[in-house]
């Protein structure tokens, strides 16, 4: 016959045990997204605050071409069911995209996002912050505005648009 040196826990302790664990992994339970859910965080470039009324066009990539358009809710979010997808492409609809030319028609892996996030490129100013795992992080601006840069240098050819009627010196 074996015998145990453990002293059984009374139902009163074992309760109290099982509920700091269950305390303890609350906000992990809480945050966990499922498996084939991400976040895409749209914030405003210039001011870095949410942005809350966009609908951006959303394209999951396994046979799917086309893409539907997804509203932000308060927080600058849209969370997006990624199913079987591999790849996530997103364009901006109500506002200016910031991402460099080059970014823009960009496949984003979704393998990539659910590990470590992704920042997208940000040419409007502002931060940059950094994406979490499971989210896409996408910097727009109000369509209205316009950067100011630097004006160009005039030209004095004669046939540039300061001196369009010109003629030329001999």
């Amino acid at each position: 016959m074996h015998s145990s040196h453990a002293t059984p826990m009374s139902d009163g302790v074992r309760t109290r045990v099982l509920s700091l664990l269950l305390l303890g992994l609350m906000p992990a339970i809480a945050l966990a997204q499922p498996p084939h859910q991400l976040r895409i965080r749209v914030i405003n470039a210039q001011t870095n605050k949410p942005i809350h009324d966009e609908r951006l066009n959303v394209a999951l990539k396994t046979d799917q071409i086309g893409s539907v358009a997804m509203a932000t809710d308060k927080n600058g979010i849209i969370l997006v069911d990624t199913g079987n997808a591999t790849t996530i492409r997103i364009l901006a609809n109500m506002y200016a995209d910031c991402r460099p030319r080059a970014e823009l028609y960009t496949d984003y892996s979704i393998e990539t996002i659910h590990h470590s996030g992704i920042t997208t490129g940000n040419l409007c100013g502002g931060q940059q912050h950094t994406a979490r795992p499971g989210e896409l992080l996408l910097y727009e601006v109000p369509k209205t505005y316009i950067p100011t840069y630097g004006s160009p240098p005039a030209s004095n050819l004669p046939h540039s648009d300061e001196n369009p009627h010109t003629p030329p010196h001999l």
